[in-house]
C-alpha cells in the first residue's frame, strides 16, 4: 500500500525582479559589517486576492560590494486555502523563490570578475520562528 502524500498547499506560479541594486565599493577603508548578509520575508496576497505573494529581500553589504536584491513569487493557493497560508509561503514560498536570488547574485558578480559571490543557503523553517 502506498502512502499518499497531502497535496501541496500552494502551487508556484512565476516570479518576478522587483529591485536590482549592485555597487562595488572603490574604496575599502576599515569596514567592520558583522552580519553583512540579511534576508526578509513579506507575505500577502495581490490586489485580487487570488494569488499568494512572498517578498523576498536580501541585502549583501561587504567590502567590496553592495547588493540589494528584491524578488517577488507567485503562488495560486489550493481550493483558495486561505488557512496558514503565510505559514506556507514563508516557509514553503521563500525555499521556491531563494534558489533563483542565490543564481541571479552569483551570476551577476561573476560577469564582473572571477570570483562569484554565493550567497549562505538558508534554513526557511526558522524564517517563520523569527
Amino acid at each position: 500500500m502506498k502512502n499518499q502524500q497531502p497535496a501541496p498547499a500552494i502551487y508556484f506560479k512565476s516570479y518576478e525582479v522587483k529591485e536590482f541594486k549592485y555597487k562595488k565599493k572603490a574604496e575599502r577603508k576599515e569596514f567592520k559589517n558583522e552580519n553583512p548578509f540579511q534576508i526578509s520575508v513579506n507575505p500577502g496576497y495581490d490586489e485580487t486576492k487570488e494569488k499568494a505573494i512572498i517578498e523576498v529581500t536580501v541585502n549583501l553589504d561587504t567590502e567590496a560590494v553592495s547588493i540589494t536584491i528584491v524578488v517577488n513569487g507567485y503562488f495560486e493557493l489550493v481550493d483558495g486555502e486561505k488557512t496558514d497560508f503565510e505559514k506556507y509561503l514563508v516557509i514553503n514560498g521563500t525555499a521556491i523563490v531563494y534558489p533563483y536570488v542565490r543564481s541571479m547574485v552569483s551570476m551577476l558578480t561573476s560577469l564582473d570578475n572571477e570570483n562569484a559571490i554565493i550567497l549562505p543557503t538558508i534554513n526557511t523553517n526558522g524564517l517563520w520562528h523569527e
